[in-house]
């Protein structure tokens, strides 16, 4: 197909209306750019373009490099601040917040979604839908794991075997288990202490190390799982990483006593 075919007539009076239409719809700088672009594909010499529509050679060069590299974009006004060839800029969701309070778990989904909550002895309903939110990437598996009290590696376990056996691959199966270990206030202040120490001294905690800690120091026998979900329902994993920041805060603003 010939792109220069002489059997088109062109009108010099048409041309004037027409462009003077699209220059006051587009702007005359977008339909010399549109003009420029259109002799160039039709085969013309870019000197006889720049010439004929009184552009700086230099300045055509530039444009047709910009085209070639952005495509229709380059024929807009650049200092515009919306684009009519771009698509519009894709609004970030705002992150899903989710607290661990005394009467559960509450995740808040912004400004136009509702909020949840889960009670607290709802433990199973908790693991389920923290896990469904895992899984559809609205938490990380560490949030998950700081909410529950586990590893990330037991959360990850935990999220295959809900995908592979539904629900039921959650319960616990194993006989002599189906009730809560009694744990006394006493030992529930055991296990903030030793959370603590944990977290001050080594910067880290698990429910495998406190219970072996609180066994080796109090012979008191809890356990790991039974201590990471006393830990989650005081919510202590929420300031795991807060509580050293403070310490380290309180230690440098604080002043030693001046002896009598």
């Amino acid at each position: 197909m010939s792109y220069c075919p002489p059997c088109v007539t062109f009108s010099e009076i048409r041309a004037e209306k027409r462009v003077q239409a699209a220059s006051e719809a587009f702007g005359e700088a977008v339909v010399q750019r549109l003009l420029a672009f259109a002799l160039f594909l039709m085969g013309a010499r870019r000197e006889d373009i720049a010439r004929h529509l009184s552009i700086p050679v230099g300045t055509l060069f530039s444009f047709l490099t910009r085209i070639a590299q952005h495509g229709l974009p380059a024929i807009e006004d650049r200092r515009q601040r919306h684009s009519e060839f771009r698509p519009p800029p894709r609004r970030s969701t705002p992150p899903l917040k989710v607290a661990l309070k005394e009467s559960g778990i509450v995740l808040d989904f912004g400004a136009s979604g509702p909020s949840v909550s889960i009670p607290g002895q709802n433990q199973l309903q908790t693991k389920v839908f923290l896990l469904t939110l895992l899984h559809n990437g609205a938490l990380s598996r560490s949030q998950v794991a700081d909410l529950l009290g586990y590893s990330t590696t037991h959360v990850a376990r935990m999220a295959r075997q809900l995908a592979a056996g539904d629900v039921h691959a959650l319960l616990d199966k194993r006989q002599g288990q189906q009730h809560d270990y009694r744990v006394t206030p006493q030992v529930k202040a055991e296990l903030v202490q030793q959370f603590a120490i944990d977290l001050i001294t080594r910067g880290q905690t698990s429910g495998e190390a406190i219970s072996a800690e609180l066994e080796d120091r109090c012979q008191i026998t809890v356990p790991a799982r039974t201590v990471r979900h006393h830990l989650a329902r005081m919510g202590l994993p929420t300031i795991r990483h807060s509580l050293p920041q403070l310490l380290a805060a309180v230690k440098k603003t604080s002043k030693p006593s001046s002896g009598a």
